[in-house]
C-alpha cells in the first residue's frame, strides 16, 4: 500500500457486534498478531506490507466484539496492508458491519487496495445514517468524478440526513468542495443557486465552482467572504446565469 492509512483519534469505545470471525486463530497466533499491531505506526506498516502471515488473526482481531475500537479498526486496516486486493471480500463484509467505525474502516482500506469496489461501495455509504461515514464515503467518491457520481452527490446535498435541526452537516460543504473541483457547464446555475444557501460554507467553495465555469474572478484577493459571495450574486442576477 502506498499511501499510509492513518488511525484516527477516536474516543469512545463500542463493543456489541452483530458479526463474528469465521476465522478462529490460535492464541499465540492472536498474540503474535496483537504485538505486530501494537507497533508504532511506520514499523508495524512495515512488519505486515504485503505478508500475509497474519491476515487471518487481523480478520479475527477486527471481527471480534469483545476487542476494543481501536485495535479492530487496526486490524482491519492491518489485513488490508497484508493481502491487499485479495482482502476485498473481508473488507467488502466489514462495510456492511453494524458498527460504524467498521463501514468507515472498510471505505478506507477499499480506497487504497481496490478503489474499484471503494467506489461502489461508497455510492451506499453516502446514505449512511452515520455522519462519518457518510463523509468518508464522499471522499472516496471525489477521488473518482464520473457523471453518475456528481449527479448522485447533487442529490445528497440537500437530504433531510444532512441537516440536524435544520441546520446544515459539515458533509454538505464537504459534497459542494468535490463538485467544484472539476464542475460541468450543465451545473452552474446549480453552483449559483448555491450563493443563497444558509450554510456560508456551502457558498465559497461554491463561488470557486461558478470561476472554473465562467473564468471570471471578481473582487481582490483579501476580500472577506461576505463580500465576494455579494459581488457573485450581483454577477449571477446581471448575467442571468
Amino acid at each position: 500500500m502506498n499511501t499510509k492509512i492513518l488511525l484516527p483519534v477516536l474516543l469512545i469505545g463500542f463493543s456489541s457486534s452483530a458479526f463474528a470471525a469465521k476465522v478462529v486463530s490460535s492464541p499465540d497466533t492472536l498474540s503474535s498478531a496483537m504485538e505486530v499491531l501494537n507497533l508504532p505506526g511506520e514499523n508495524r506498516r512495515m512488519a505486515i506490507d504485503g505478508n500475509p502471515k497474519f491476515y487471518d488473526s487481523f480478520i479475527s482481531l477486527a471481527f471480534s466484539d469483545k476487542q476494543p475500537m481501536n485495535l479492530r479498526w487496526k486490524a482491519l486496516m492491518g489485513a488490508a496492508e497484508s493481502k491487499k486486493l485479495e482482502a476485498t471480500a473481508d473488507l467488502l463484509k466489514a462495510g456492511s458491519h453494524d458498527q460504524w467505525y467498521m463501514r468507515n474502516a472498510a471505505l478506507v482500506a477499499l480506497s487504497e487496495v481496490n478503489p474499484t469496489q471503494a467506489e461502489k461501495l461508497a455510492q451506499k455509504l453516502v446514505k449512511d445514517k452515520a455522519l462519518v461515514v457518510r463523509s468518508a464515503a464522499v471522499e472516496v467518491l471525489g477521488k473518482n468524478m464520473s457523471a453518475e457520481t456528481r449527479d448522485l452527490l447533487w442529490e445528497e446535498l440537500n437530504k433531510d440526513y444532512n441537516f440536524k435541526n435544520k441546520q446544515s452537516l459539515w458533509v454538505r460543504h464537504q459534497i459542494v468542495e468535490q463538485l467544484a473541483k472539476k464542475p460541468v457547464d450543465h451545473e452552474i446555475k446549480s453552483f449559483a443557486g448555491l450563493l443563497t444557501d444558509a450554510d456560508d460554507r456551502v457558498q465559497l467553495p461554491a463561488v470557486r465552482g461558478l470561476q472554473k465555469l465562467t473564468g471570471v474572478k471578481l473582487g481582490e484577493n483579501k476580500l472577506k467572504q461576505s463580500e465576494l459571495v455579494s459581488l457573485w450574486k450581483d454577477y449571477v442576477k446581471k448575467e442571468k446565469l
